[in-house]
């Protein structure tokens, strides 16, 4: 993997990076999403969960015209991981881009319960990445499930669901946690073929018997083979393939109108 290309919007335009600058603070906002060969699953809703939670911090800042010229700088050939970003810079917020190439993706996971939640903005993908990074590697294991009161809440880079009497659960909306775009690409598609999908609240020991997936948009959907300490998981026989192939089937070309024309 070849290391990844930085830049910055400056001057109303995205310029490549060629130092360190000390001036740049932490991350307010990020996201990354999967790009292969020119096509990405639910590009516009990544972007507008940036441009959301920015607005937020900076509604002065031109977020439409930098996500369109971040878009014309992915490569259409390739499997590519971009990310873009606002972080601290003085007294103000630069908006940054990296055009990496995608990590190698997996199909299953291991679990572990955290046993402490650092995040400081459950609703906001970015400020916290670091600090759920560490926590995944402290556990020393593929995902760190978060708990909200013991209740499951996320993984530390993921999306939670479970099957349970093939029925799809996703937690409830009351628990604190970021939207998360492929969720909401498996529960579009779950309203398509008219499956049900129930909202709930449970305990890691209340899945003993459930088939488990994360969801993200580098790996899409991981099936749980282990939970360490954990609930003992299920895995239905081509339940998990008929759903990968659907998610992959939302993949569309990188455009930039739509970009430009968002209201």
């Amino acid at each position: 993997m070849v290391e990844a290309r930085v830049f910055r919007w400056a001057g109303g335009t995205v310029v490549e990076e060629e130092w360190c600058d000390p001036r740049a603070g932490s991350v307010r906002v990020a996201d990354s999403w999967l790009v292969v060969d020119g096509c990405a699953v639910n590009l516009t809703m990544h972007l507008e969960r940036f441009m959301k939670s920015l607005a937020v911090v900076d509604p002065a800042l031109d977020t439409r015209a930098f996500a369109a010229e971040v878009i014309a700088l992915i490569p259409s050939e390739g499997r590519w991981f971009p990310r873009i970003e606002a972080i601290d810079y003085g007294d103000g917020v630069m908006m940054r881009f990296h055009l990496r190439e995608a990590p190698d993706a997996s199909t299953d996971v291991s679990l572990a319960t955290a046993h402490r939640d650092p995040r400081t903005q459950p609703s906001v993908k970015g400020p916290d990445l670091a600090a759920l990074g560490a926590l995944r590697r402290e556990l020393d294991v593929g995902e760190a499930v978060l708990v909200d009161d013991g209740f499951v809440a996320e993984g530390a880079w993921s999306s939670i669901v479970w099957w349970q009497n093939d029925t799809l659960h996703v937690v409830d909306p009351i628990i604190p946690r970021l939207p998360s775009v492929t969720e909401k690409t498996i529960r579009d598609h779950a309203d398509v073929i008219g499956s049900s999908v129930v909202s709930a609240r449970v305990r890691p020991r209340d899945l003993d018997g459930a088939e488990v997936w994360t969801l993200s948009a580098l790996h899409g959907i991981r099936i749980v083979t282990e939970w360490r300490d954990g609930p003992a998981v299920h895995v239905e026989p081509g339940r998990v393939d008929y759903w990968r192939q659907q998610y992959v089937n939302q993949r569309r070309a990188l455009k930039l109108g739509e970009v430009r024309s968002q209201s």
